[in-house]
């Protein structure tokens, strides 16, 4: 009798929606373009606020949000408590062109799951949403 030789199924991508915050348009514009290449099989949506990003939370539930810190109206640390209030299971990556240890210490506790300073985004920020998606 022959081994059973079943058909190997692919592994299979889990579709992602990922929310950039970033108050910059140019900035927003770039990352979600360079990621979008990077996770094809991802939606993206974006805010400038930490607020627009909250409320959008609630309609789009993300499974990552890109969020910088400094932000006009409420900062990314308080929208980052608030997000992770109403989705406990969404993953925030905080960037911040501050790589200043008193950010990181208030981003982990509300809830972020990552600290990336923008000097080192280009080669932190993919590999670290690969590792909190996957």
């Amino acid at each position: 009798m022959e081994p059973f030789m079943g058909t190997i199924i692919p592994e299979q991508k889990r579709h992602c929606t990922i929310l950039i915050v970033e108050d910059h348009e140019g900035m927003r514009q770039s990352m979600r373009k360079w990621l979008s290449s990077a996770f094809e099989d991802t939606d993206f949506f974006d805010a400038s606020t930490g607020e627009a990003a909250v409320e959008l939370c609630k309609h789009t539930r993300p499974d990552l949000v890109v969020m910088d810190i400094k932000l006009p109206g409420i900062n990314g640390i308080e929208a980052t408590k608030q997000i992770k209030k109403i989705l406990p299971d969404t993953k925030v990556v905080m960037l911040t062109i501050y790589d200043v240890q008193a950010f990181q210490a208030g981003a982990i506790e509300a809830g972020a799951s990552a600290f990336i300073s923008k000097n080192s985004m280009y080669h932190e920020l993919i590999p670290t949403i690969q590792r909190l998606i996957s």
